[in-house]
């Protein structure tokens, strides 16, 4: 009768324990995008969103979309790739951007308006971003120099992180 009841209060135990871990996470608010917001000069805001991705070729990127609102309108949203030091893309090529089997489009190459270093690409991103409708992962054709096919999949949490920057003021 004693080992009965010993179990018995064991398993009340781990029932109680198993309850409150459930209401715990269950109750947990879902993780916030890491979309921030820099003030600039005048009524103008950069809000952006920043990943730390790898390619293909197991090569790092620094993904970076931000967009510049003035306002309440949106004068720019652009996508900034920087590329490991040594890594060269090609200037002026644009961005393929895929969703699975479906192409997206193609980002214009802004880079040359820029003073930035040839490891960085800079893309007008304005057209594709309205044309992104689920939070499927994006596959970006990356014009690297002297490297075929050079692919960065964006994951599904970056894409709606992108949509969530997309609808922002």
């Amino acid at each position: 009768m004693h080992n009965f009841s010993t179990k018995l209060s064991i398993f009340k135990a781990l029932t109680v324990i198993s309850f409150c871990l459930y209401l715990i996470l269950a109750i947990t608010p879902p993780a916030f995008a890491s979309i921030h917001k820099y003030p600039e000069t005048g009524d103008r805001v950069m809000f952006r969103s920043v990943q730390s991705l790898r390619d293909n070729h197991d090569k790092a990127w620094q993904v970076v979309l931000y967009k510049r609102v003035q306002s309440g309108l949106v004068n720019s949203f652009n996508l900034r790739l920087v590329g490991f030091p040594g890594t060269e893309l090609q200037h002026p090529v644009p961005l393929t951007v895929a969703a699975g089997d479906r192409k997206i489009g193609k980002a214009k190459d802004i880079w040359n308006e820029s003073d930035l270093p040839i490891n960085v690409g800079e893309y007008d991103f304005k057209s594709i971003i309205t044309q992104v409708e689920s939070n499927r992962p994006l596959r970006l054709s990356l014009p690297v120099k002297n490297q075929q096919e050079t692919d960065l999949l964006v994951p599904p949490f970056a894409v709606r992180e992108w949509r969530l920057l997309s609808d922002k003021n």
